[in-house]
């Protein structure tokens, strides 16, 4: 789920509030930026309220509060509120974007989301980590080290993979399993010859098969595993059984014991996978646990400023502790704590954000 630093904030023709799903970019960018942008972004916002410092990126990129002030205040005055309610406003709309898109992915599936800790990356990721726990009564956001990087170290250490799908509709009751055996042969080779343009020796590649399949007259399909071996009768008929148990799982019920409720194959697909040695995670140094601020500025948490200590992550070790109101600043990405929140930094160095417990 995304939702970028440069999300526009504008007022509908009803009147009301609304962030994005129109975005300002890097270029011009938001007003903060002072390289041409005209309307008030996520970013502006956010420095308006303290949640960001005044400068980005250990410094190189300079903000100009005051022209993000300026956008925020004519904002607020389009809609009746005072800057700081109408900074805040737009925070808060973004985060329930995010929320309500995170919902998509897990509900919606059958997951439940008080079951995950969210994953808070990217430059902006992080900034309403702590806010999203509380929405979805999460019981932990994780902010990996660098962030920003997290993409690209992603792109250069996890293994190559190769997705195709056929469509293959037929219904189970008169499935042709020489058929299904030809297109997954055919699936397989075409993968094969992918990953072996990319280099990897036929030993060391991977393939992993799925299918989609649903019940007569529905309009979704659920993907199950197909095991690997002969594409047979006994292979067909494990994979309408975990048809019937993933259906249950996700749904609540399935038609196992009912056999007038016909099953349909909908897609095939093979996944061919090329193996790369990822490079270890390095422990974080041991910390200290006497955590020293930078600074201070005033931050806006919880409808009222803030003179919130304002840290660096680089100097936080495995072990240290930050208790909000506070500011973890690093390179590339900032994560506000409010008040009520205590950030842990983890043996690997990732910052585990929870809500602190009553007592």
């Amino acid at each position: 789920v995304g939702a970028g630093g440069g999300s526009v904030a504008w007022v509908s023709p009803e009147g009301a509030l609304k962030v994005g799903p129109r975005s300002a970019g890097a270029d011009p960018g938001p007003l903060c930026y002072g390289r041409g942008g005209t309307e008030p972004t996520l970013t502006d916002a956010a420095l308006v309220l303290g949640r960001i410092p005044p400068h980005l990126l250990g410094g190189e990129i300079p903000l100009d509060a005051g022209a993000a002030r300026r956008g925020i205040e004519a904002l607020a005055a389009a809609v009746g509120l005072a800057p700081e309610a109408c900074a805040a406003g737009i925070v808060e709309i973004w985060t329930w974007n995010q929320a309500n898109a995170i919902r998509q992915a897990t509900v919606r599936r059958g997951i439940d989301v008080r079951d995950l800790a969210l994953c808070a990356f990217g430059g902006s990721g992080p900034l309403e980590a702590a806010r999203l726990v509380d929405i979805l009564d999460l019981p932990a956001a994780v902010v990996p080290p660098d962030p920003g990087n997290l993409c690209a170290r992603g792109l250069l250490t996890v293994d190559v993979r190769i997705d195709d799908v056929r469509t293959f509709v037929a219904a189970h009751r008169d499935l042709d399993v020489g058929a299904l055996a030809k297109v997954y042969g055919e699936l397989g080779d075409r993968a094969a010859a992918s990953l072996g343009a990319e280099g990897f020796d036929p030993a060391d590649q991977r393939f992993l098969r799925s299918a989609d399949l649903r019940y007569d007259g529905q309009a979704f399909e659920v993907r199950v595993e197909v095991p690997a071996g002969p594409v047979d009768a006994d292979l067909a008929g494990a994979v309408l059984a975990a048809f019937h148990d993933e259906h249950e799982r996700l749904y609540g019920y399935c038609y196992r014991d009912r056999p007038e409720h016909g099953v349909e194959w909908v897609n095939v697909r093979l996944t061919g996978i090329g193996p790369l040695e990822a490079p270890p995670l390095a422990p974080a140094r041991p910390g200290t646990g006497a955590v020293t601020p930078t600074g201070t500025r005033p931050v806006w948490f919880a409808g009222g400023w803030h003179d919130t200590p304002v840290l660096w992550r680089p100097d936080l070790g495995a072990g240290d502790e930050v208790v909000g109101p506070a500011v973890v600043e690093e390179y590339g990405s900032t994560l506000p704590v409010p008040p009520g929140v205590r950030v842990v930094v983890d043996r690997l160095g990732s910052l585990i954000a929870r809500r602190e417990r009553e007592s």
